[in-house]
């Protein structure tokens, strides 16, 4: 099964660790979409690359980031 997610949550390096957990099954290809990094009202937070063991992490820009 291929698999593609894009997610904002991943680029903290905790919310990783589930990805590597989904990419373990030999069934499964798994690719994950994240921004460089995110912006709120607490400034800017950087991707963390912590658990990215068994996937393809691929870093895109996003379209209103922090809106």
């Amino acid at each position: 099964m291929r698999i593609l997610m894009v997610s904002k949550a991943c680029l903290v390096g905790i919310y990783q660790r589930k990805l590597e957990e989904i990419a373990c099954h030999d069934d499964m290809e798994l690719r994950v979409v994240v921004p460089p990094f995110w912006r709120d009202e607490r400034g800017m937070i950087p991707l963390e690359r912590a658990h990215t063991r068994g996937y393809e992490l691929v870093v895109e820009k996003m379209a209103l980031n922090g809106d």
